[in-house]
């Protein structure tokens, strides 16, 4: 008696536990009350159950008709839910007249019967706003169907003495209550869940928004300050000028060059990460030549010679818009990081097969300042993976790897002479052929 006692103590606490949380998250969503009143029956049903002495004293028949009341919301939660999930919200009054017809038809026909098919009809209804929805409360709602069920089927063999039934009353019982207290930590846990969900991405949107402004204001910033500073040296060429203002001019608008090409790199790594490119058939030799077209001239204090083979074959790769990109910031870190007199860049493009795919291999090779080996095994490392090799190589870099993965493509670097890293670097790219 006392072991008998002490199960349903923690049945009713885990009924009650379970709808005080779950009313919790139905006040804070503003949402699933018409599964709160089911909840709040359930809780009323087990606790005169528990005070019951005796079979069919006034405590168990009170806990009876509100076990039966739990039922009969539960077809009526889970019928307005599915019929504002995929149909069209009713009027009240009209949902009050479709209630009262129900409520007859019960009572004329036959109360477990009736229930029994509503809550069949139920599971099915529940099951699909479950596939719906997709969220872990409607999975856990859809359990509590289930103990309902086994509840129902439980409560007239148990009345009808059958050997066992009351062992499966209990069980059945056990369950309801598991659920329904699963099913309030579900809820509460998933309300949270979404609430960090919504300022994660408040946060993002505005980290976009802030990303937008700066690009765009920084633009006009340097445009300002490239217009000004090529009036001062227009001004500067009528009038003979000391040789250490030439060269702070010249500083200012490599400077300038530098500021413009940052935020284009920002703004382009950004829509990169959020996949919104997409690859077709590009011409490789035209990209290349772009690229030498627009750094070159960047570079006027500068000696540059750029042999380019193979212009006269055309190779298609599967490429996106940032191809020129890459090109653009290799031959320009090859020109800017040469102390040489004269910047040296040979661009071989070579046809491959490895694993089975056919490859384009583009090598830049130049006679800069080269790399170690240990600055060659990390310059095309994301950031995030070693935050310390932004501070060491920019975003420039960082754009090239990004670029080259979202192709399907491989990126590294090696020495120009084997051995000699200080002789320059080799840049290897492997792009898929269309």
């Amino acid at each position: 008696m006392i072991i008998y006692f002490v199960f349903k103590l923690s049945t009713t606490c885990m009924f009650i536990l379970g709808t005080i949380l779950f009313a919790g998250v139905c006040f804070k969503r503003r949402d699933l009350f018409s599964w709160l009143f089911a909840f709040i029956a359930g809780s009323i049903s087990e606790f005169f159950r528990l005070i019951s002495q005796e079979d069919y004293d006034i405590y168990y028949i009170t806990g009876l008709s509100f076990s039966t009341l739990t039922l009969l919301l539960i077809i009526v939660a889970v019928s307005h839910e599915y019929y504002t999930t995929f149909l069209h919200p009713v009027k009240s009054g009209h949902l009050s007249i479709v209630l009262l017809s129900v409520i007859q038809l019960i009572l004329s026909i036959g109360l477990q019967v009736i229930i029994g098919i509503l809550l069949f009809i139920a599971l099915f209804l529940i099951l699909r706003i479950y596939l719906k929805k997709k969220t872990p409360t409607h999975a856990f709602l859809c359990f509590i169907l289930i103990g309902g069920i086994l509840n129902l089927i439980a409560s007239p063999l148990r009345d009808a003495g059958v050997e066992g039934a009351e062992e499966f009353f209990l069980f059945s019982s056990a369950v309801m209550a598991t659920n329904v207290l699963l099913t309030g930590i579900v809820a509460l846990i998933e309300d949270k869940l979404v609430n960090s969900e919504k300022k994660h991405r408040l946060a993002y949107n505005r980290a976009e928004l802030y990303k937008d402004l700066f690009v765009h204001d920084i633009n006009n910033i340097l445009q300002n300050l490239e217009f000004s500073l090529e009036i001062i040296s227009q001004q500067c060429g009528k009038h003979e000028i000391k040789e250490d203002i030439k060269e702070l001019l010249s500083l200012a608008k490599k400077q300038v060059n530098r500021g413009a090409e940052l935020g284009i790199n920002v703004r382009k790594l950004s829509d990169l990460e959020l996949g919104k490119i997409n690859t077709s058939p590009m011409n490789l030799n035209e990209n290349i030549e772009k690229a030498i077209e627009f750094v070159q001239p960047r570079f006027p204090e500068k000696k540059v010679n750029i042999s380019f083979d193979l212009k006269e074959k055309i190779l298609t790769v599967n490429a996106n818009e940032f191809l020129y990109d890459t090109f653009r910031i290799i031959i320009n870190n090859a020109i800017r990081y040469n102390d040489s007199p004269e910047v040296k860049i040979e661009i071989r493009i070579t046809p491959i097969q490895e694993e089975g795919i056919r490859y384009v291999r583009v090598e830049f090779m130049d006679n800069g300042t080269g790399m170690p080996d240990a600055m060659k095994k990390n310059i095309f490392f994301r950031i995030y993976d070693d935050p310390k090799s932004f501070k060491r190589f920019g975003l420039g870099l960082l754009l090239v790897r990004e670029v080259i993965q979202s192709l399907n493509g491989k990126v590294w670097a090696e020495d120009r002479i084997k051995g000699d890293f200080k002789k320059g670097s080799n840049i290897i790219i492997l792009i898929p052929e269309s």
